[in-house]
């Protein structure tokens, strides 16, 4: 890669996330067929009871922004292990058919993760991404939430990346509202990011708690669980206290 091209991708990339750094050292891989993800899903609920899976991507130049992928995928999956519950996770599709798609084509539930509801924020820590506008999120999830049902579409929100947490709160209520669960957790600074080179820290204990509990509450009132949702981080909870706040 060019000292030009290398320049590009690092100003195009998310500030806090690891994956340039695993895919540029060879850790993973660029994509996997769906047919070696069917063999994989196969021995895990053969060998080691697995109960859920969750398919994720990286965004395509194509309007399904890594859709189709996750269509084939999961319908690979669903041919090799009937009934498993899957969660498919991707950018709001240029074109919102793909979302009827990943519907017909099997998956359970779906993440289409913002992480950060701040315009300022979205640029700072993930410069590709925030240019994909909150108004083709908000519809994207409109239509999820109208395809795979309430509570069964989530995103992710992330605290400790500058935001203020009251904002946060209220973004999160008005995501429920939407019947999109938000999936609050906290930001890690983990080896190999932008952030943790620029020693950002996580966020403290106390900001953590005051915004879990608070949409904890919200969810409760809406009767909306993490357990709910069939497959998918949310349906898991351990990257959050949500759960354990009884959301």
């Amino acid at each position: 890669m060019s000292a030009r091209n290398a320049a590009a991708v690092t100003a195009r990339r998310t500030y806090r996330c690891p994956t340039f750094r695993s895919r540029s050292g060879g850790l993973v891989a660029g994509q996997q067929p769906p047919a070696q993800l069917a063999e994989v899903a196969e021995a895990a609920v053969r060998l080691d009871g697995v109960k859920q899976m969750v398919m994720t991507t990286g965004t395509t130049t194509g309007a399904d922004r890594g859709a189709r992928n996750l269509v084939r995928s999961a319908r690979a999956v669903l041919e090799a292990v009937p009934g498993l519950p899957i969660q498919v996770q991707c950018e709001p599709p240029g074109d919102p058919a793909w979302i009827r798609a990943l519907h017909d084509a099997g998956a359970a539930t779906i993440g289409i993760h913002v992480e950060s509801l701040d315009e300022e924020v979205r640029r700072r820590w993930m410069p590709g991404k925030s240019t994909v506008p909150m108004t083709e999120y908000e519809a994207a999830w409109d239509e999820a939430v109208r395809i795979f049902g309430p509570n069964r579409v989530s995103t992710y929100l992330l605290v400790g990346l500058g935001e203020d947490p009251d904002e946060l709160i209220a973004g999160a209520g008005e995501l429920i509202d939407r019947g999109v669960y938000p999936f609050v957790v906290p930001f890690r600074p983990m080896a190999g990011t932008l952030a943790a080179r620029d020693g950002i820290p996580a966020p403290s204990a106390e900001l953590l708690t005051y915004v879990t509990e608070r949409v904890a509450a919200r969810l409760r009132a809406a009767g909306m669980s993490g357990a709910d949702q069939k497959a998918g981080c949310a349906a898991c909870g351990a990257c959050s206290v949500l759960q354990s706040a009884g959301g």
